[in-house]
């Protein structure tokens, strides 16, 4: 099964929850649709951010982003709605190939140990321009070469998921987290103020690939959760 995610704007006038309204109360045709497609995991965020209002969306389906393809070549009602409001509130339109490639999972941390799901949180931040190939390499070197360090920073904030998904959008490269915890909002919180030596070489990489109006050391803007849809329970 295969995390990713992927960050849309709203557009000005247009609500962050308008996609998610049209579907919550068709939760049967949802399931059918989620299930041809092959996904397990559902979840979109909002955040306010001095470019203008974001939704990131988190996905987990066999097929990774090609889940996507499928939803909007779906003849379901639904599916063709869901086409629809995507492009009346966000103006992204999935029926049409994208202008760039697929989003990219660059980054990805499993707590073995944990095998409920809990609540999740996502957010997306702009990398600075040419940036996108240290990224990589920062990505690789956190999540691969100092695995161990990385797995034990983790569990001490009390996160079991951690995806982190470079996108290639018109607005430029971003970068899209996912993680999950018994409680996100303090887990991120805890990341902001830790001193642990990770945690802090960790930070002094970011400050180098985003805007320097970004403070690591401080948690992120409220987010807030617009659409959380799992096959299976979430735990707190």
């Amino acid at each position: 099964m295969a995390g990713f995610a992927f960050v849309v704007p709203v557009l000005p006038g247009k609500e962050a929850r308008a996609v998610a309204d049209m579907m919550r109360p068709r939760m049967d045709e949802f399931e059918e649709s989620r299930g041809r497609a092959g996904i397990t995991l559902e979840r979109a965020y909002e955040m306010a951010t001095p470019m203008g209002n974001f939704v990131t969306a988190y996905i987990e389906a066999e097929q990774g982003p090609a889940a996507l393809a499928t939803v909007a070549a779906s003849q379901l009602p639904i599916d063709k709605d869901f086409v629809a409001a995507l492009k009346e509130a966000h103006g992204v339109d999935i029926s049409q190939p994208p202008a760039g490639p697929p989003p990219e999972t660059v980054g990805e941390f499993r707590d073995p140990e944990v095998t409920t799901r809990h609540p999740g949180m996502g957010f997306a931040l702009p990398l600075i321009p040419g940036r996108t190939e240290a990224g990589r390499a920062f990505a690789h070197e956190a999540f691969v070469t100092r695995a161990a360090d990385h797995a034990a920073s983790r569990r001490a904030l009390g996160i079991s998921v951690d995806v982190v998904t470079l996108n290639v959008t018109p607005m430029g490269d971003m970068i899209c987290v996912y993680l999950e915890a018994a409680d996100p909002e303090k887990a991120n919180a805890g990341f902001a103020a830790s001193q642990s030596a990770h945690d802090r070489w960790f930070k002094e990489q970011l400050r180098t690939l985003f805007p320097p109006h970004i403070d690591f050391d401080q948690p992120m803007p409220p987010v807030t959760t617009i659409w959380d849809w799992v096959r299976t329970p979430v735990t707190a």
